[in-house]
């Protein structure tokens, strides 16, 4: 139910940056929602990646600015986990990994430093929310 929320919230962030991208510098809220939701819980790709693709789409017109770069991110997620065990070192990979193309894509710094701002604050509170909901009794 959590995540429906998220997704309808990044569905709104989505009309909001097509809406007003070009009036004051706001961060790209449906992908970093999208993407805290990825890092916090890697089980979702998913049906986090298709959304990925289709912000994408609707932004850029294109699925070929963030969308390659997520799968990338979350293929490491996952070869990450099973190897090494699962830590932040390899989730911080994947959130440089996805943003940077977002700056060649044309947005701008403070957007940019928003966007990653809203995903590490996101993600760091969904991820104590899991790990609350999961704690065995001693």
């Amino acid at each position: 139910m959590r995540y429906y929320i998220l997704v309808c919230v990044a569905l709104l962030g989505l009309c909001i940056n097509m809406s007003f991208s070009g009036l004051l510098a706001m961060p790209d809220w449906s992908l970093a929602i999208l993407l805290a939701i990825l890092l916090s819980q890697r089980s979702t790709w998913y049906w986090v990646l298709p959304l990925i693709g289709l912000h994408d789409y609707l932004l850029f017109w294109s699925v070929w600015v963030v969308f390659p770069f997520a799968v990338l991110a979350a293929l490491l997620l996952m070869y990450a986990d099973i190897r090494l065990a699962p830590g932040q070192h390899q989730r911080w990979v994947g959130l440089v990994m996805v943003c940077i193309p977002l700056l060649f894509a044309g947005l701008g710094w403070l957007s940019w430093l928003l966007t990653i701002t809203l995903t590490v604050w996101l993600w760091s509170y969904l991820s104590v929310k899991r790990e609350k909901a999961y704690v065995e009794p001693a």
